[in-house]
């Protein structure tokens, strides 16, 4: 079992600065980074590879946002990644009148060299889902990939999985906290799991 779990979401989103957005994209729901989005995700990596920490499993959600967000942090510490769609974004009626789509993953593994295809998706969200329904699928999915990985584990997500990892380890989201990409850390302590901190964003400050 993983004994020390970290949550990154995303960096800035096209769509959030693009008012056009909707009017030209080919998949609306499924925006890449901006040039600051891809900066900040660099700067995540930057941070990892200056600690003493080794990565040893990373799993993002399969939303381009995420998985450029992965990408930039492999550039800095060279650990493989691999898509949970268990992780992903909220299926909010509110926010989507369908499923959103994505890139088919063989299609993102040619365009990302760092994305395995080996790992077998754990859960597949279904829409509409309530927001309870959503945590709880993503707390399901941390502890499903937790018992399976040993050292140290990273999920690259969206606001939404920050709050369903720190919920589905220690019981409670109350503390999560999800600025873009903020970091979140966990570790076991031979008992439980304990939150260290969550949203840090020490590493944009530089």
């Amino acid at each position: 079992m993983a004994n020390i779990v970290l949550a990154v979401r995303h960096g800035q989103r096209q769509d959030s600065v693009d008012p056009n957005w909707e009017s030209n994209a080919q998949r609306v729901h499924d925006p890449p980074l901006t040039d600051l989005g891809r900066w900040a995700a660099w700067r995540v990596g930057r941070r990892f590879a200056e600690s003493d920490i080794t990565i040893d499993a990373v799993y993002a959600s399969p939303f381009l946002r995420t998985v450029e967000t992965a990408d930039e942090i492999y550039r800095e510490i060279g650990t493989e990644f691999m898509l949970e769609p268990g992780l992903g974004e909220h299926r909010n009626p509110e926010w989507f009148d369908s499923e959103p789509e994505t890139l088919p993953y063989e299609q993102l593994a040619d365009r990302f060299g760092p994305l395995r295809l080996d790992h077998d998706p754990y859960l597949v969200p279904e829409y509409p889902e309530p927001h309870d329904d959503a945590m709880a699928r993503v707390g399901d999915t941390t502890r499903h990939l937790v018992e399976r990985t040993n050292g140290t584990v990273l999920f690259v997500g969206h606001g939404l999985t920050i709050g369903g990892v720190v919920r589905g380890l220690t019981g409670s989201a109350v503390q999560a906290d999800a600025p873009l990409c903020g970091l979140t850390h966990l570790e076991h302590n031979g008992e439980r799991w304990c939150l260290k901190f969550s949203g840090d964003t020490a590493h944009l400050d530089q």
